[in-house]
């Protein structure tokens, strides 16, 4: 009984639940445009995940992941248009590095020359002046406010729950179980780092199916929790799980779609991050159930 319930723990805290690791993320989605010395890494992995972040591989100054996802540069060519300014004194200057010349001075459309805001991205491109300096559309200070501004409610309204009448200890031991993915098959156990190693290979390798599967396989989550029976003492804590859990799949679906929405990715990282408070408190309410009756 007592590996039973233990395990039950571990699905509160890991298998529906992608712990805070990817607070990096939003942090590295910066490095996707710069290569910033200060940019925390997450966990004990710090100076890895920096260097991951940051790798320059034709040593122009610009991160590979910048160069590959916002100006779709050649990260092995440090002057993509051969025109004998590198890469990064064309960005700096508010050049387009693709195309050759002095004179490429495109930029996105900002402010009112934004004609479409279905995306953050194009939203967040709206909000800032039409004559902004290429150089200042990734204002730190300025994607830090938006991305504060516009991350919306954490956590959706679950419209119901499933309830059942059975109460006390065997309820609650059959509960854990079947929010466990090591007794229910139905569920898949998706960790941090499974997100995080799908959303570099779609960052660096354009390699989408990683980041489509586990997609999917929340959605799964999603449906199969939903529809799991909740002990009349348990129900809050379920509505909490069900919730994070469709929250966790939202933004993932969010980050999934990197390269449509870059900002939209910014704020699905942000959204992942803070989920890890309501997913610890979910681990810390599935083991005051275990104390209670004696299930650890």
């Amino acid at each position: 009984m007592k590996e039973i319930n233990r395990l039950g723990l571990q699905v509160a805290g890991i298998t529906a639940v992608v712990l805070a690791v990817l607070f990096g993320l939003y942090w590295g989605g910066r490095a996707l445009f710069f290569k910033d010395k200060e940019a925390p890494g997450p966990g004990t992995s710090q100076e890895e995940q920096l260097a991951q972040q940051q790798k320059d591989s034709d040593g122009d100054g610009v991160a590979d992941l910048f160069e590959t996802v916002y100006y779709k540069t050649d990260p092995n060519n440090s002057d993509t248009d051969g025109d004998g300014t590198s890469d990064l004194d064309e960005i700096v200057a508010g050049r387009d590095p693709t195309i050759a010349g002095p004179n490429d001075e495109s930029k996105p459309a900002t402010g009112s020359q934004v004609t479409e805001a279905k995306t953050f991205t194009q939203r967040y491109l709206a909000s800032l002046p039409d004559d902004v300096a290429k150089a200042d559309i990734l204002d730190q200070a300025k994607l830090e406010a938006f991305v504060e501004a516009n991350k919306g409610a954490l956590l959706p309204m679950v419209d119901t729950i499933q309830t059942t009448e059975e109460k006390g200890e065997k309820a609650v031991a059959a509960y854990l179980d079947s929010i466990s993915s090591v007794h229910n098959d139905a569920l898949k156990e998706i960790t941090s780092a499974d997100i995080e190693a799908a959303f570099r290979l779609y960052v660096n390798d354009q390699n989408k199916q990683p980041m489509t599967d586990i997609v999917a396989a929340l959605t799964n989550n999603v449906t199969t929790l939903t529809a799991i029976a909740a002990p009349a003492e348990v129900v809050e804590t379920h509505t909490k799980l069900v919730a994070a859990s469709q929250a966790l799949r939202d933004n993932a679906d969010l980050l999934s779609r990197v390269d449509q929405d870059f900002v939209g990715a910014l704020i699905a990282a942000q959204n992942i991050e803070d989920l890890g408070t309501v997913f610890q408190q979910l681990a810390d309410e599935v083991k005051a159930l275990e104390g209670k009756y004696g299930l650890e």
